[in-house]
């Protein structure tokens, strides 16, 4: 998370305003629109090409027609705009991988949003920051900086993206809209920002009474965006591997790496051991020769290293690389050694920048691939005095001091330290794989016998002799007798329909618990009994809650039969039945996979409640803290097919699983909070996205 101590109370206001902010955006786009039809056709008027004036005539007279559908859609663009900013803004268009992908027409459309977007927020600006002190205040900084809370001026203005690309309008329209529509809505979205920071303004108070200081990563935006003058167009040519001046020449990949000149001498020298010796008189003559060797800092290493760029390209990755490593060394979530170890392996990676643009646009170059791995893995740990991180950071070490010593510029060297991290890894933690995978086994039977048990308990329901049934006898049919029927099935190789004859006692408990039809069974109460008991045993159920059950029945059995004969008697005490739950597991199954019950279900409701899914939309990888005694750091390792299961393991190997019930509530309760929905790598070089996106949109 980020460097605030967040307070659940605090989170639960703020997605309160959150919540508000997006049902006001009905109000808020009225407002802009009705601002834009009264000033666009005087700003047309003023402009002195006839062309974009006709063009902007013709967007103000869509945006009449619209106006009506805009208005009702943008409160829903807006939640699905803020929705993804909360998860990272991976779906972003603004993101580095997604650059190679964008025509001209979208690296238009995507500057002029950014051209809006900072218009927007240079009209708000005072109101802004009222609103971002007083997140600061509360201790809501968000992961990744202030600059990141889903409630800034970009998000709006991307929400007016999503809006006109979902409208059935001309590209040429569209781009109007995102030119024009921003600034105008700047009135509004002040007062807006100003009743929210009014709002939160207790909870700020409150958290500064606590001792809890906002803090941010500590570098200004605008001071990052000023160290690049990387734009849009250059940074897609970077990830082509061609520059404008490279159009006429091939890039030479690895003309300059070490190895790629050593490694084929050296396999014709270990045929003849007496030319060890020369061999490693090379390498050192070759590492002692390298760009910037033997300076004393790193400032004076790059300017070496541009020194040594011959391509436009070549100095474009070398910026490339500083910005990447500056944001990854800024970011809060990261642990100050794991800092440390990113800024030592600039060097190596600037080298690497020089020959082999494949790092930009290649995931799985070893050299992204061992940055992702040290960062992604890192945030196992909330703190250095966590059990287990000395250990991490020993074996980081290691690899990156042999690393640096290898002195290579290409692939290979980045390639060893990444499986060499990798083995050592694996060797520290085989009793963690052995517990995920005996857990994944675990939740895969579970959910499989879940969905069986789901569908068959529809069956159930749907039966003309269930129409009045008591609920008890529903819920013992739909919850364990469903389970046993399923897992019957499940394990049954003949193909047989109702393996074990486990349907039998549907009809037999139905018509048992009914006083028109309660006699035709009496007879058969004592097989009832015992094909229950067999039944229940077949999937583990506890023996105390298999009684609960058994007395539960045997009540309504003899309530029926009094009922039907005219006896009235009335019913026998007996023990209220086990807590329903939606997703049931056998106790074999939560021991090993950890697994966290979900709430009781009252015994009336249907066998299948819907979920929705987690608001973050939680992908595998991601790392949240989950609170018990205290908070605690996980990731999230598995997801089953549909969705039913989730599994969390801790860095010590253990795991925790859970329902998408059971996750949704910690979610809204705030004792499970997001730390990283994404590779913190991705995020760096969207950093520099971004940047190379507002230095284009001003120029």
């Amino acid at each position: 998370m980020s460097g605030t101590t967040q307070q659940p109370q605090y989170q639960s206001l703020y997605r309160a305003c959150i919540k508000d902010a997006a049902v006001a955006g009905a109000e808020l786009m009225q407002a802009t629109l009705s601002r834009a039809l009264r000033e666009l056709p005087g700003t047309a008027a003023r402009v002195s090409d006839v062309v974009d004036r006709n063009l902007l005539l013709e967007a103000a007279g869509v945006l009449k027609e619209q106006q009506q559908a805009l208005t009702g859609a943008f409160p829903q663009a807006l939640l699905a705009e803020f929705a993804q900013a909360i998860a990272g803004d991976r779906g972003s268009s603004l993101s580095f991988d997604s650059l190679q992908l964008l025509g001209d027409e979208q690296l238009q459309e995507n500057a002029d949003l950014v051209h809006g977007a900072r218009e927007l927020e240079a009209a708000v600006r005072p109101q802004l920051e009222k609103l971002e002190a007083t997140l600061a205040a509360a201790g809501l900084t968000p992961a990744g900086g202030m600059h990141r809370h889903p409630l800034r001026p970009e998000v709006y203005v991307r929400s007016i993206y999503r809006l006109a690309r979902q409208s059935p309008v001309s590209p040429a329209v569209r781009r109007r809209w995102l030119r024009y529509l921003p600034p105008l809505m700047a009135e509004e979205l002040a007062q807006s920002y100003a009743a929210m920071a009014q709002r939160l303004q207790p909870a700020a108070a409150a958290s500064q009474e606590d001792g809890l200081v906002g803090m941010d990563d500590g570098v200004p935006q605008e001071a990052r965006d000023q160290a690049t003058q990387l734009t849009i167009r250059e940074l897609r040519k970077l990830l082509s591997a061609q520059s404008a001046d490279d159009a006429n020449e091939s890039v030479v990949i690895f003309s300059e790496s070490d190895f790629s000149h050593t490694v084929p001498s050296a396999l014709e020298m270990v045929q003849d051991m007496r030319k060890v010796d020369q061999l490693l008189l090379q390498l050192r003559q070759r590492q002692a020769a390298m760009p910037g060797r033997g300076r004393d800092s790193l400032e004076s290493f790059r300017e070496a290293l541009r020194q040594e760029a011959k391509r436009p390209s070549q100095a474009l990755g070398l910026e490339v690389v500083h910005l990447m490593v500056d944001n990854l060394s800024a970011d809060p979530r990261l642990l100050p050694g794991v800092r440390g170890i990113v800024r030592d392996l600039e060097p190596a990676l600037l080298r690497l920048a020089l020959v082999d643009p494949r790092f930009f646009s290649d995931r799985e170059h070893p050299a992204r691939q061992v940055l992702e791995q040290i960062t992604q893995r890192s945030l196992a740990w909330s703190s250095a005095d966590d059990p287990g991180f000395g250990t991490f950071m020993d074996v980081l070490q290691q690899a990156t001091d042999a690393l640096l010593d290898a002195g290579g510029t290409g692939p290979e060297s980045f390639e060893i330290a990444l499986h060499a991290l990798q083995e050592a890894w694996d060797e520290a933690q085989p009793r963690g794989r052995r517990n995920r995978e005996r857990a994944v086994r675990a939740l895969m039977r579970a959910e499989q016998r879940n969905l069986l048990a789901e569908r068959l308990a529809r069956q159930i329901l749907e039966r003309p002799d269930a129409a009045s049934a008591p609920p008890e006898a529903l819920a013992f049919l739909t919850g364990p007798w469903a389970q046993v029927m399923a897992q019957a099935r499940l394990a049954d190789t003949t193909g047989a329909e109702d393996p074990w004859g486990y349907g039998w006692v549907v009809q037999t408990v139905l018509w048992s618990v009914q006083p028109p039809l309660a006699a035709r069974v009496a007879a058969h109460q004592r097989t009832l009994v015992a094909r229950i008991d067999e039944g229940l045993s077949s999937i583990d159920h506890l023996p105390a809650d298999t009684d609960r059950w058994q007395n539960l029945l045997s009540a309504l059995r003899d309530l029926a039969l009094s009922t039907a004969t005219g006896s009235a008697l009335r019913p026998a005490d007996h023990e209220p039945p086990p807590e329903r739950v939606n997703t049931w597991l056998a106790p074999l199954e939560m021991h090993e996979s950890g697994f966290v019950p979900d709430s009781a279900i009252p015994l009336g409701a249907p066998a299948s409640q819907p979920d929705t899914l987690p608001p973050q939309e939680l992908e595998v990888g991601a790392y949240v803290d989950l609170q018990g005694d205290g908070w605690e750091r996980w990731q999230l390792t598995w997801a089953s097919p549909h969705g039913l299961l989730f599994m969390f393991t801790h860095a010590s190997g253990s795991t925790r699983s859970m329902t998408r019930r059971k996750l949704n509530g910690m979610l809204g309760q705030g004792s499970l909070r997001l730390v990283s929905a994404h590779p913190v790598v991705d995020g760096a070089l969207d950093a520099v996205a971004r940047a190379a996106w507002r230095n284009s949109s001003s120029l």
